[in-house]
C-alpha cells in the first residue's frame, strides 16, 4: 500500500467532522481539526505555488507526473533537437508548531525524468534527483477581527543527482583526439555517461493571509527571494577527471491565491487558482549573465469536509520556463528555445 493510501485512510478514520462546538468558536486555535489554519471564519488551504502564512502541525504527501518539451535544444555537431521529458515527483513535507507564532517546516524531494524520444534521450537521458529544504515560520501580525495574517520565512535547501546522457560520450568520440570508442567502452564509459548535480540554496519572504466574505472566499500573497548555487560535474576526458561548472542564481518571487470554499453552500469541495510570476538573473558557464522571467498558473480542486484534512488534485502550467543551455557546432555555449512545463499533483496534508 502506497504512502499516500495510508495517510488517506489514517486521516479519515480519526478525524472528525466538524461539529456545532468548533462552529461557535471559529477563532480558537487550539481546538485542533486544523484551527491553525483558520483565520476570520476561512479555513486556508495550502496552495501549490507558494507557501502559507499559517504556524502549523502537519505531514504532507504530494506526488505526480510532469511533461517538460524544449524546443531547439543545441547538441554540438548534430544540430538542435527537440527535447519532450516525462517525470515523476514525490514530496513529503512537515511542519511543527512550537508556538502560536513560531513553528518548523521542513520536505524532502526525489524527482526522476526521461527522455521520451531517441533525440531527448541522446541530450537529456534520464534524471534522478533527491533533497530537502527546511527552515522557520514567524507570525508577525494576526488580527481575527479583520481576518488577516502575516508572517515571515526564512530557510535554506541542498539537492544532489545524477544525469545519465548519451551526448557527453558522443562529444568526447567526436572532440578528443586520439580517442577512439574501444578505448572509451575498455576505460572511462562510466564516468563519461554520468554527470554529477548538485544545488544549495537559501530563500525567504512575507506571507499574507485575507479572509474575504467569510467562510466562503480567503486571499493568499507572498513576496520572496531565492539564492541558488548549482554544480555540475561532468567528465572531461582530455584531463581524465571531472571538471567542475558554476552556476548562481538569483530568483524575486510575487504570488497570489484565492480560494473559494462552497461547505457553507453544502457541497464540501473548494476551489483554488494560483498565479506566480518569478524574476532574477543568472551566471552560466561561459556565459554573459541572463536575466530570468516566468509565470505559472495552476488550479487545484479540493475536498474540505474535514477541518484537519486537505485532499485534492491540483494542475500547474509554467508559462514561459528558463531556457535551456546546449552547445553550439563550435562547443561553446548556447540557448535553447522557450521550454513549455506542465504538472500535475495529487495533494493529501494531515494538520492536527
Amino acid at each position: 500500500m502506497s504512502l499516500t493510501a495510508i495517510m488517506l485512510l489514517l486521516s479519515l478514520s480519526a478525524a472528525p467532522t466538524e461539529t456545532a462546538s468548533t462552529e461557535e468558536h471559529p477563532a480558537c486555535e487550539q481546538c485542533g481539526g486544523g484551527r491553525s489554519r483558520q483565520l476570520g471564519g476561512h479555513t486556508f488551504l495550502f496552495p501549490l505555488l507558494q507557501r502559507s502564512a499559517f504556524v502549523a502541525s502537519y505531514v504532507g504527501s504530494n506526488q505526480g507526473v510532469a511533461w517538460y518539451d524544449v524546443p531547439d535544444l543545441p547538441i554540438g555537431l548534430l544540430g538542435t533537437q527537440d527535447v519532450s521529458l516525462v517525470g515523476y515527483q514525490q514530496t513529503l513535507d512537515l511542519g511543527v508548531r512550537l508556538t502560536r507564532w513560531l513553528g518548523l517546516w521542513g520536505e524532502a524531494r526525489g524527482i526522476l525524468y526521461t527522455g521520451l524520444t531517441v533525440g531527448s534521450f541522446v541530450s537529456d537521458g534520464a534524471n534522478f534527483r533527491a533533497g530537502g529544504t527546511g527552515g522557520a515560520v514567524v507570525r508577525l501580525l494576526h488580527l481575527e477581527s479583520s481576518g488577516t495574517q502575516l508572517s515571515l520565512r526564512a530557510g535554506g535547501g541542498y539537492e544532489g543527482g545524477t544525469e545519465i546522457a548519451l551526448l557527453p560520450l558522443l562529444n568526447a568520440i567526436v572532440d578528443t583526439p586520439g580517442v577512439t570508442l574501444v578505448s572509451i567502452l575498455r576505460g572511462n564509459l562510466g564516468e563519461l555517461l554520468t554527470v554529477k548535480i548538485s544545488e544549495s540554496s537559501v530563500n525567504g519572504g512575507l506571507f499574507f493571509a485575507q479572509a474575504l466574505g467569510g467562510s466562503f472566499l480567503g486571499l493568499q500573497a507572498s513576496a520572496s527571494a531565492t539564492h541558488l548555487w548549482r554544480t555540475r560535474k561532468p567528465f572531461d576526458p582530455t584531463v581524465d577527471a571531472r571538471v567542475e561548472q558554476q552556476t548562481t542564481a538569483i530568483r524575486f518571487n510575487l504570488a497570489a491565491a484565492l480560494t473559494a470554499d462552497f461547505k457553507s453552500l453544502g457541497v464540501p469541495l473548494a476551489l483554488m487558482g494560483e498565479y506566480l510570476f518569478t524574476a532574477g538573473s543568472q551566471s552560466e558557464v561561459e556565459l554573459a549573465r541572463t536575466d530570468l522571467r516566468s509565470s505559472s498558473v495552476a488550479l487545484g480542486l479540493y475536498y474540505t469536509g474535514r477541518p484537519n484534512l486537505q485532499l485534492g488534485l491540483g494542475g500547474v502550467a509554467v508559462l514561459n520556463a528558463e531556457p535551456r543551455i546546449g552547445r553550439d557546432a563550435d562547443g561553446n555555449p548556447a540557448q535553447s528555445g522557450e521550454p513549455s512545463l506542465f504538472y500535475g499533483q495529487l495533494i493529501l496534508r494531515y494538520i492536527w
